[in-house]
């Protein structure tokens, strides 16, 4: 069991996850939800969870092989969960939220475009088209509270008191993807938050007080959100994650029908605003193509490298049909 400190932002997370978790059981075994507190969780965010929880249940009546339109569980031969695909997640007001957050990083999106080798496609510049009404800055930044490859400390864009407001403009984006994996992949969503709590308690031995400041205010599971704005991508895997992880990619913003292409598993989906779709990128080869329009991806991952850092043990896949009723926790116990 991993205490989370009450004061930290995960914390938070942890109860929106549990009445998430709640909500999606009562609608599949048809019962009453619990009663349990919540917290500091405003009502806007309340209602953004709860629009989560009805779609994820419509997706886990909707088992496919082939899907595409409709919240929908795609599983593999032995019974892996291999995608979830939840069209209509996401409410205006967290698309809201994440238009604002991208806003105030237009800087940090314009200077990570890149004129190097075509091949490090993910920030050059042949691969940005602009916005028609100039409200989306084209660009792809990484931010983690622990970015290892810079010398164990936070990534580049938290920096400074700039990258504190960006913490915090994450929060909310942050709180509705883990408890989406809370559902999900429940392993997954407990060895992220035992990660991100011994990140903490590392922190505060070395005194990295930026870093413990981040980790503090950090509200989501997963470590590392890449936000992505009108890039194109070509087929591609994600090496940086482990294989029995998902990642959670959402998007946003006002733009024409896109396709998204699981390659490898000949599945399409249509990939609208307010869409969430979860699935292990490293093991999945996919692209989309896009030429015009405002859109906003957020990608959020967890770092095998940080999870080995810290001794957080692998989990197994995802199974479908293993929704089960948890034990009672403690108030801070997860």
């Amino acid at each position: 069991m991993t205490t989370i400190p009450p004061d930290w932002a995960l914390y938070q997370t942890y109860l929106a996850g549990e009445l998430v978790y709640d909500s999606f059981m009562s609608k599949i075994y048809r019962q009453p939800v619990k009663p349990m507190s919540v917290g500091l969780l405003d009502v806007d965010t309340c209602i953004a969870l709860e629009q989560l929880a009805n779609v994820l249940a419509i997706a886990y009546f909707n088992p496919e092989q082939i899907v595409l339109r409709t919240p929908s569980v795609i599983i593999d031969s032995g019974g892996r969960i291999i995608v979830w695909y939840l069209p209509g997640a996401m409410t205006g007001m967290i698309m809201t939220d994440m238009q604002c957050a991208t806003n105030s990083i237009g800087n940090l999106l314009n200077d990570s475009i890149t004129t190097r080798k075509a091949t490090e496609w993910r920030t050059h510049e042949s691969n940005f088209y602009p916005s028609p009404d100039g409200k989306i800055t084209p660009g792809c930044i990484n931010i983690s509270p622990a970015w290892f490859q810079q010398g164990r400390e936070v990534s580049a864009a938290l920096k400074g008191d700039v990258g504190r407001n960006i913490t915090t403009s994450l929060q909310r984006s942050g709180i509705l993807v883990s408890a989406a994996l809370r559902v999900m992949h429940p392993d997954l969503y407990r060895a992220g938050i035992k990660t991100q709590v011994r990140l903490g308690e590392w922190a505060t031995q070395y005194q990295l007080q930026d870093m413990y400041h981040h980790l503090k205010h950090w509200a989501s599971v997963f470590n590392v959100v890449s936000v992505i704005c009108n890039r194109r991508s070509p087929p591609h895997r994600d090496p940086k994650c482990r294989p029995e992880a998902f990642d959670i990619m959402t998007t946003a913003g006002v733009y024409h029908p896109v396709i998204m292409d699981f390659m490898n598993l000949s599945i399409k989906f249509l990939y609208d605003s307010g869409s969430m779709l979860a699935s292990s990128c490293r093991l999945v080869r996919h692209h989309m193509h896009v030429e015009q329009g405002s859109r906003i991806v957020t990608a959020w991952y967890m770092r095998d490298s940080i999870h080995n850092f810290v001794g957080t043990p692998r989990t197994d896949y995802a199974k479908y049909g293993n929704v089960q009723h948890s034990d009672p926790v403690e108030k801070k116990d997860v």
